[in-house]
């Protein structure tokens, strides 16, 4: 055993606070990034944006402080919001090893229990194994393998608008059986079971990642709060969101496994990877891997197929001109009666720009940590803080995209009406570095075949008022404070663009 005297225990206790010194003051060479004036204790609590539409409210302030990087501090927390494409891929592309981690949520992750999950969870070995499993299974080359499922659900979602009085709904519905469909190959009358309770668990986790929500996730003590105690209502809600969480994660996944068993199982994300395991390796710890990557690639793409394509056909309603120039490229290409394939893509580059720019459906970039001190730009980026790139300015940067706000998918186009690589595509709305979504060909897939299935089918029109007139065409936002960018419910008439097509579906337009 060492023997330490009382002189070197002293001398190693001066060599360790004499490093520490030197590391902090080292740090703080640098000022941290410019932003609001910083209260003691408070810090910038008041300044944080809480009134919705919260992007905007940064962009205005990135511009008050002339910065494409502005700091912010509430009770302990370091914020920091990157403005900009160069600063968001300097940082989380480029110095990745550092910027790919998770903050954790007390209310997301612990008390609701989604912390497992790879949206959620940090940086680790884990995450890593999850990955590569979402990889593995909706790889950009294996994406054909759903090209079945997505046509076969785009059709009935087409029958369904015709006679829809709630079109969001109906998207979600359907979005939700295609999802089930892929993650776990549940297919039509069978999947309703699972519907519900996933509709209903995604709900509960866009609220629970809205920031400010609860007071628990910057107070965290108040996790020990119990649930009779008054204002700990918080508390009932995780506990009920947590049993739609163990539903939504359980009973799709047994039943995948129960068709495997039996040899009845179609192919899916699930029965991909669980026929991958590695028999040599821990089978319930593979398997538990397995369960959380699929429940990651059903809450994944639900909601932002959902409200992209809301938002594309209130576009197309707000539109006109533009919806017509589309269907014109689409009676170029397909005969009469033809529904679109995903072997005509190339040929309709016109229907690849109409979703994603002008409403991206998450417009502050799910937040990223950062796991040590770091520098950029002459700025401290201290450890730990909270790194949220606004993707909505981004995508609305004028240097990049003259005139931002008009909706103008011909921007994307050359002369000759071909993709123009020069201009910068829609990227950052699928994230950054190695939080890009991992299923991104997959997601486009879907809003590519359903965006061009709509269009051939339906003229989308406005309402017909009390008095036999066009109502006003009104596109409104949802103002409340969330993380996520969707339309107000709106109405509209799909009006059959043909006989033809009528024939093709197997319907009656009535």
């Amino acid at each position: 055993m060492l023997n330490f005297d009382s002189h070197a225990l002293a001398l190693l206790f001066l060599t360790l606070v004499l490093v520490l010194w030197r590391r902090w003051k080292d740090s703080r060479q640098y000022p941290l990034p410019p932003g609001p004036k910083k209260l003691p204790i408070l810090g910038n609590l008041f300044d944080i944006p809480r009134k919705g539409f919260i992007w905007l409210d940064y962009i205005e302030m990135c511009r008050k402080y002339d910065s494409d990087i502005i700091h912010l501090s509430a009770l302990g927390n370091s914020i920091i919001i990157l403005d900009s494409v160069k600063a968001a891929s300097d940082l989380l592309e480029k110095r990745s090893s550092l910027y790919s981690s998770r903050p954790k949520s007390v209310m997301l992750n612990e008390l609701v229990g989604w912390g497992a999950i790879a949206i959620t969870r940090p940086n680790d070995d884990i995450w890593k194994s999850q990955r590569r499993i979402l990889t593995n299974a909706i790889s950009p080359t294996d994406v054909k393998r759903f090209h079945p499922k997505q046509i076969a659900t785009t059709h009935e979602l087409l029958r369904a608008l015709a006679h829809s009085d709630d079109i969001i709904r109906d998207l979600n519905m359907w979005t939700t059986v295609l999802i089930t469909d892929i993650t776990y190959g549940i297919q039509g009358e069978e999947a309703q079971p699972f519907i519900k309770t996933a509709i209903e668990a995604v709900e509960t986790i866009t609220i629970a990642t809205t920031p400010g929500a609860f007071a628990v996730d910057q107070i965290s003590i108040l996790k020990y709060v119990p649930e009779w105690f008054p204002g700990a209502g918080f508390k009932r809600k995780a506990r009920e969101w947590n049993l739609l969480r163990t539903k939504m994660t359980e009973d799709p996944f047994r039943v995948t496994k129960e068709r495997m068993a039996a040899g009845t199982a179609t192919p899916s994300l699930a029965s991909i990877a669980l026929e991958k395991m590695d028999l040599t390796k821990d089978i319930a710890q593979q398997e538990e891997l397995i369960k959380a990557a699929s429940v990651t690639a059903h809450i994944g793409g639900t909601d932002t197929i959902v409200v992209t394509i809301a938002s594309f056909i209130l576009a197309m309603l707000m539109n006109p001109d533009i919806q017509t120039r589309a269907q014109l490229e689409l009676d170029r290409v397909l005969a009469p009666g033809d529904l679109p394939t995903f072997s005509l893509e190339p040929d309709l580059p016109y229907i690849q720009q109409l979703f994603g720019r002008h409403q991206p459906v998450v417009p502050l970039c799910f937040p990223h940590l950062v796991t040590e001190d770091d520098v950029y730009s002459g700025y401290l980026i201290p450890k730990n803080s909270i790194i949220m790139p606004n993707v909505w300015s981004i995508l609305h940067n004028e240097e990049d995209y003259p005139d931002p706000y008009e909706f103008n998918p011909s921007r994307f186009l050359d002369a000759n009406g071909r993709i123009d690589p020069s201009v910068k595509d829609i990227g950052p709305a699928f994230g950054f570095g190695r939080r890009t979504c991992p299923g991104k060909e997959l997601a486009m897939a879907s809003l590519w075949i359903r965006i061009a299935s709509i269009l051939t089918c339906y003229k989308i029109e406005p309402e017909i008022d009390e008095h036999g007139n066009l109502a006003e065409r009104k596109a409104e936002w949802y103002p409340g404070l969330t993380m996520f960018n969707h339309p107000l419910p709106f109405k509209c008439r799909f009006i059959p663009r043909s006989k033809d097509i009528e024939a093709s579906l197997d319907m009656k337009f009535t």
